[in-house]
């Protein structure tokens, strides 16, 4: 259930640009190299190594399922310029853009939530969080529920399989692009429910944390 990157709705050949400024280190197909779990998953893809390093180590974003590649491994790219087109080649099952970052080497077991890398429009939030058993332990693949002035539904985090958390955060579960205001979150663990309420701004990340009891 737990997806390693987003995927970003995009119609046939839409331009496909560089997040960030950086130097492309993978540029073309999967069929013989594996940057998924398999070869040819994300089909043509784009890994740019970002010019600034996260904790002292090196940060990668990686595009998938484009349809063509308008770099080459080595190019220097700025924010803006167009690295390729949206696509659905891989495994992809229609046009769109899949998008992972990746810490410390550019490795399917490496990725980070890219909902936290994204900077929050002004006028949305981020809801980042942990749900923790009362010895400390991440359940895996749990629901989790918000409710508020929308309705949104996420899993917690899969320790060793998916996204991994950040260093600071230590989350196990996020929610991207949502309107500010006052949200329910909730979370069911064997036979309880748990619930917090958690204030969304718009252009920040609220934190909340729910602690299960054994």
């Amino acid at each position: 259930m737990i997806h390693h990157g987003i995927d970003i709705a995009g119609g046939p050949d839409t331009k496909v640009l560089a997040a960030a400024d950086g130097e492309v280190v993978v540029a073309g197909d999967d069929l013989k190299t594996a940057y998924g779990p398999t070869t040819n998953f994300y089909g043509n893809l784009v890994v740019v190594k970002l010019e600034q390093e996260y904790k002292g180590k090196p940060v990668y974003y990686l595009y998938g399922h484009l349809s063509r590649v308008l770099v080459e491994p080595g190019q220097k790219v700025k924010r803006g310029e167009p690295v390729g087109f949206v696509g659905q080649s891989g495994i992809a099952l229609g046009y769109h853009l899949h998008l992972e970052v990746r810490i410390g080497e550019n490795s399917y077991a490496s990725t980070r939530n890219p909902l936290l890398w994204m900077e929050p429009l002004p006028r949305r939030g981020v809801v980042a969080g942990r749900i923790v058993y009362a010895k400390g332990e991440m359940p895996p693949e749990l629901l989790v529920t918000l409710v508020g002035k929308e309705r949104r539904e996420t899993w917690t985090y899969r320790p060793g399989r998916g996204i991994n958390p950040d260093e600071d955060l230590g989350e196990n579960f996020v929610f991207g692009d949502v309107s500010p205001g006052e949200y329910m979150l909730e979370v069911k663990i064997g036979p309880h429910i748990y619930r917090r309420k958690v204030m969304v701004e718009g252009g920040k990340i609220s934190f909340v944390e729910i602690k299960a009891i054994d």
